[in-house]
This record gives structure tokens, C-alpha cells and sequence, in this order.
């Protein structure tokens, strides 16, 4: 390897060869970048993704492995098992990278030695998201995947964490973990979200101070329309709230020594709600919540990875 630090860019996708093309087209792009190699897990493609890697070869360091079983999760840790670099770069599919989003993150990740979790400002086309859902400090970032901590690099606060289409994590923290994304969740499976909250919690639990946001590391995300619609809404909320309750975590928890009651998250997020909309999310997620408590009780879902009894809040 040319330096320590090396990238392996890992990507899960599934019948999406548009956006591919697009994603592999920026990473082609990218400038002062370290040697770095891209590694895709292709979840059971049947359209011309296949074509749109062959293509990829002449320019990029490129592999590809195929997942035939459905879950993106799946397709993820086909990847990570053939990844080489000492830094793994994760991104969706439909991802538009800056021209220096790899550059910025190896600089990161060289200037900051003592964090181990990477995580960049993610746009979005604020013209295809409902008006009622860009005013919402709750449901923006969730429902579309927008992340933003400001201007200056800073670390990620008690139980705060990167998002999927732009975070890293240093390959030593992987070591012998054989399938760090749990299979039964994730895009594919039943339960569509809160993958990378399990990937993440099991490396660096809420209190860790090992997580750093740098803004300058840039991507743009497509908008999936059908996360914003108000019924699809109702039910990614309620799902997001399982999840959070499957990772057996309070509701809220600001600093360790400072864990809000059922009760007071009522209230605070009450008093945040900007429409009726939001409110119906807000509570479509607390009946998520309970839900999952119940099934956990009842031992319904499948076997938590022992890092989701880590106390750390669900993004």
C-alpha cells in the first residue's frame, strides 16, 4: 500500500445503474485524492450494472462481488471482506461526491489521529422535499438524510453519529468481525432502516469521544420521493422508532447523566412540532418505539449483536 492511510470506497447497490454510472463518474473525478479502490456488492442486479462496472475498470481500481440473497446489509459485507484500504469510505448508490470529498477525508483522517469515525455534510435538492418537513429539526435529517453540523470541523456529541451516504471508519475497528451489518436489517429486509446505526454502535458506543464531522468532506444525496410523502413518512418513522427500541436505548439521552423521561420527551418534542404532520410522525415514531420494546420482551425479533446494548441514542 502506498501510505497508511489508503481508502476503500465500499458501495451496495441494486438495480440502480443510472445513479452508478453517476457515483462512479464523480469518484473518477475526485482530485488529491490517495491511491484508494472501490469495492461494490451487487445485491442481486438485473439491469446493467454489471455493464456499467466493466466500463469502471479502465479508470478506477474497481471490484465487484455479487449477493444474490436479498439485504443490502448482505451486499455490504460481501464488500468489506474483499476491502484492502486502511480508511473504508461508505456511500449509497445515488450519491453525487464533491471532487475533493476523498481528499478531505484523508486529510481528516491523517490530521486526527485519535478519532477512528468519520463523518461528512450530506445535501439535498431542498426543492423535492415538502415544505412541512424542511422546517422540522426532527424529521429532516431522517426522512431525507440531510446532515449538517456547521461550518467547522467538530467532533459528534454523546450518542450523535454520521449517516450512511458519507461516513468512514478505520479498517482496525473491523478486525475480526466477520459480518459487521446485521443481515435482518437494512434496505431488502423488513425492517428497511437502522443498518448503519448497528454497524456503527458495536465500534464506538454513545460516550466514545472518537467521532469527528468534517464539513468539508461533501456529498449530495438523491431525495427518494417516497420518503417524503406524508403515508410512507408515518411509516419510516414508525420504523426508525423500533429500531431505536430494538438497540434497547432510552428515548433521548443528551450526556450520560442526562436521560430524558417518556414523559419530558413528550413535552420537548411537542413544543418543537411545526404542523400537524410532524406531530403524527413524531408520534408514529414513540408507537415504534413501544412496539419494539414489546417485542424485545417478548424475544420476537431476531438475536440484537451484542453492540446494540450500547447506550447510544438512534439518529
Amino acid at each position: 500500500m502506498a501510505s497508511a492511510l489508503d481508502l476503500s470506497i465500499v458501495i451496495a447497490t441494486h438495480n440502480r445503474s443510472a445513479s452508478l454510472a453517476r457515483l462512479i463518474e464523480g469518484l473518477a473525478g475526485q482530485v488529491n485524492a490517495p491511491p484508494f479502490e472501490v469495492i461494490i456488492g451487487d445485491n442481486g442486479s438485473c439491469d446493467e450494472t454489471f455493464e456499467v462496472i466493466e466500463r469502471a475498470r479502465t479508470r478506477l481500481s474497481i471490484r465487484c462481488v455479487r449477493e444474490d440473497r436479498p439485504g443490502k446489509s448482505r451486499a455490504l459485507n460481501a464488500a468489506i471482506k474483499l476491502a484492502r484500504g486502511d480508511l473504508f469510505v461508505f456511500t449509497d448508490d445515488d450519491v453525487l461526491p464533491r471532487p475533493d470529498w476523498l481528499a478531505q477525508l484523508y486529510a481528516a483522517a491523517r490530521q486526527f489521529q485519535k478519532y477512528n469515525i468519520f463523518g461528512g455534510r450530506i445535501d439535498v435538492d431542498l426543492a423535492a422535499v415538502p415544505a412541512w418537513i424542511q422546517k422540522s429539526f426532527n424529521l429532516m435529517g431522517p426522512l431525507t438524510s440531510a446532515h449538517d453540523k456547521g461550518s467547522a470541523v467538530v467532533p459528534y456529541g454523546y450518542g450523535t453519529y454520521p449517516f450512511g451516504p458519507n461516513m468512514a471508519i478505520r479498517r482496525h475497528l473491523l478486525k475480526g468481525v466477520s459480518s459487521p451489518f446485521p443481515v435482518y436489517i437494512g434496505p431488502g429486509t423488513s425492517q428497511p432502516v437502522g443498518d448503519e446505526s448497528f454497524f456503527l454502535v458495536q465500534f464506538s458506543p454513545a460516550h466514545a469521544d472518537d467521532r469527528l464531522f468534517v464539513p468539508s468532506a461533501s456529498v449530495f444525496h438523491e431525495n427518494k420521493p417516497e420518503n417524503v410523502f406524508f403515508i410512507s413518512s408515518l411509516k419510516r418513522c414508525f420504523l426508525l422508532g423500533r429500531c431505536h427500541a430494538w438497540l434497547t436505548l432510552p428515548p433521548v439521552a443528551r450526556r450520560p447523566d442526562e436521560l430524558e423521561s417518556v414523559p419530558k420527551l413528550i413535552v420537548d418534542r411537542l413544543k418543537t412540532c411545526q404542523s400537524i404532520r410532524e406531530l403524527c410522525c413524531l408520534s408514529a415514531r414513540f408507537i415504534g418505539y413501544r412496539w419494539g420494546r414489546r417485542e424485545l420482551r417478548t424475544g420476537r425479533i431476531p438475536n440484537i449483536v451484542s453492540a446494540s446494548r450500547s447506550n447510544t441514542p438512534f439518529h
